[in-house]
């Protein structure tokens, strides 16, 4: 009877993980390539009007955002802010999505996709207002 009863727990524990498996995302981040030109597109940068030193990724990857920006590592592109973190030091943003502007990225002051947020525009450009330098994660919708 013991032994059933342990086999029961073991079984159920198994199914359980494999439950929480499946609904995992498992899209992985697009390398920062400091790019925002060309293809389909995400970039923050880390002066207003879209200068200084920028953070790209390439979206036609799959890659649809950060729930923490502590993993996007660092802005790369050349200028002022290049090697600072990206979470918390964005000032403006572009989605570049050449010849189908659809969608927007939605940018958020909390990680987790939460708090108050700036909509950067398909094939548009913003500076940050409620993010600008407090932009803890971003979401792709479109």
């Amino acid at each position: 009877m013991k032994t059933r009863r342990i086999l029961s727990t073991l079984l159920l524990a198994g199914t359980v993980a494999t439950a929480t498996l499946a609904v995992t995302p498992t899209a992985q981040a697009a390398p920062n390539n400091g790019n925002c030109r060309g293809a389909r597109a995400f970039c923050f940068w880390y002066n207003s009007n879209q200068s200084g030193s920028v953070a790209g990724w390439d979206l036609s990857t799959g890659f649809r955002g950060f729930e923490n920006l502590i993993n996007a590592g660092a802005f790369v592109g050349p200028g002022r802010g290049q090697g600072a973190a990206v979470k918390n030091n964005a000032a403006s943003a572009t989605y570049q999505f050449p010849g189908n502007c659809f969608g927007h990225v939605e940018v958020f002051y909390n990680s987790g996709w939460s708090g108050p947020s700036d909509t950067v525009p398909a094939c548009g450009n913003i500076n940050l207002v409620k993010t600008k330098n407090n932009n803890a994660s971003f979401l792709v919708s479109g």
